[in-house]
């Protein structure tokens, strides 16, 4: 008895031995992890900062490696279609563009907080920033009669499609009687063939007996 307790004792000492371990290796685990983040969160700012960099040089004209090239053209774009758009907000809003810097204007301030020029808010303005609305809106009513037409093709595809699986099934169905039909005629047919190969040799029996 004494030599099993103390054999239990020594496995109860070695298995917190090996959990104790096991929970310094997760700690250290967790520990580089954190530090690995930490310097994949400095590459990332790096990186950040060196595209940008190049991107610069890009705008003021500068030559850039061809493989740079076709992303800061991208760049670009976006970043002109980004101020088509808030220019857009803008004239909703009731701004107005200033004739000398081309900035966009609050409609309360009577000159461009950014040149000075004395701002003259236009009815060709008005009228065009209600016309760029009136395109936005015509633009969301095409795309959301484009979406409910693709929706309708789409229903109409799948009702097509269970339309034929109910064929086919139909159809299998239809096989499966007429040929379970067909065996049951020709199961008919032989057991009254066989009935009357019975009698008739039941019948020349009998004429053979006399």
């Amino acid at each position: 008895m004494r030599d099993f307790f103390e054999d239990l004792g020594k496995r109860i000492g070695e298995t917190a031995e090996t959990m104790t371990n096991k929970a310094g290796d997760a700690i250290e685990i967790q520990r580089l992890k954190s530090q690995i983040r930490g310097l994949a969160r400095g590459n990332a700012v790096d990186l950040m900062e060196l595209g940008k960099s190049i991107y610069d040089r890009y705008k003021a004209g500068e030559a850039v490696e061809e493989s740079a090239q076709g992303l800061c053209d991208a760049i670009k774009d976006r970043e002109a279609a980004i101020a088509v758009y808030e220019k857009k907000i803008a004239r909703i809003k009731g701004a107005s563009e200033c004739s000398k810097c081309g900035r966009m204007v609050a409609r309360d301030m009577a000159f461009c907080p950014y040149c000075g020029e004395k701002v003259t808010a236009s009815e060709e303005m008005a009228e065009e920033a209600e016309d760029e609305a009136a395109d936005d809106y015509a633009d969301q009513v095409k795309e959301k009669m484009a979406d409910a037409a693709e929706t309708v093709a789409d229903k109409a595809d799948e009702a097509a499609k269970k339309v034929g699986d109910m064929a086919g099934k139909a159809a299998a169905k239809t096989g499966d009687i007429a040929e379970k039909a067909a065996e049951k005629t020709g199961e008919m047919a032989q057991k009254a063939a066989e009935k009357i190969n019975d009698a008739a040799e039941k019948v020349s029996d009998r004429l053979n007996e006399k």
